[in-house]
């Protein structure tokens, strides 16, 4: 995945080496590490420096001085996730419970035989599934929504009604995004941490995946909308979103 290494405190020196296939070992179970490399990058950074690492090359740091840095990945899913993702999503949602069938099957001299054109039918109705755009793109939000790490979740006690979070807006208070929380908008549907926000109020849902402060002004006519509002509350009392005071 990519990496981008930034400097906080003190001097640390970095080597980068040329992508090539490396022999691997691993002296701990989360840690991976490589042979002795020539190194194409070597620099030292101080602080506020980044480096950026691209995938696939190999890298290590040798602190000059009591240092602090912060590495920071970007991963995309690899086939195999995407797959299995939406696997779990056909399954969540009883999704594509069709048999395979065939009227046409006629006799044949090998009866171990599979034919080309039945394994073409089987591979059709799987393929089917993934051909569904509406499907495709809710597993898709659902999927790409949800968040990879633990989240610092603080859950209001007690609980919001619907009427407090429509008044505290209305008084003018604000309401921020969790950090860390992943809210997305795929096409006319908006999705949070795995959830759908279930509203015909796209422009008000699309600026709560937008901004990370809203207020009544971003939410406009959404505002007036109680099953809105109910929306809104329950995405506070999950903790995704919060009032400052």
């Amino acid at each position: 995945y990519d990496v981008f290494i930034i400097q906080g405190q003190g001097r640390r020196r970095w080597r980068v080496g040329e992508k090539i296939p490396m022999k691997q070992h691993c002296p701990h179970p989360h840690l991976l590490q490589v042979d002795p490399f020539d190194a194409i990058i070597d620099e030292e950074l101080e602080p506020g420096d980044i480096l950026y690492i691209p995938p696939g090359f190999p890298h290590e740091g040798y602190a000059i001085e009591e240092s602090l840095n912060y590495s920071v990945g970007f991963r995309a899913p690899n086939a195999r996730e995407l797959f299995s993702g939406f696997a779990d999503y056909v399954l969540a949602n009883d999704l594509g419970s069709y048999r395979y069938s065939d009227p046409d099957l006629t006799p044949r001299d090998n009866p171990a035989l599979v034919q080309h054109q039945e394994l073409n039918k089987l591979h059709d109705m799987m393929e089917d599934l993934l051909a569904q755009p509406e499907v495709f793109r809710h597993w898709f939000g659902e999927f790409i929504s949800q968040s990879r790490h633990e989240l610092d979740l603080a859950i209001p006690e007690p609980l919001y009604e619907n009427a407090e979070i429509h008044d505290l807006l209305q008084q003018g208070e604000q309401l921020h995004r969790l950090n860390g929380i992943r809210a997305l908008r795929v096409g006319d549907s908006c999705f949070v941490n795995g959830e759908l926000m279930d509203t015909h109020h796209i422009e008000a849902a699309d600026a709560l995946c937008q901004y990370d402060c809203i207020d009544k002004q971003h939410l406009g006519d959404a505002l007036a909308d109680p099953k809105f509002i109910r929306l809104l509350t329950h995405l506070v009392n999950q903790g995704y979103w919060y009032f400052e005071d």
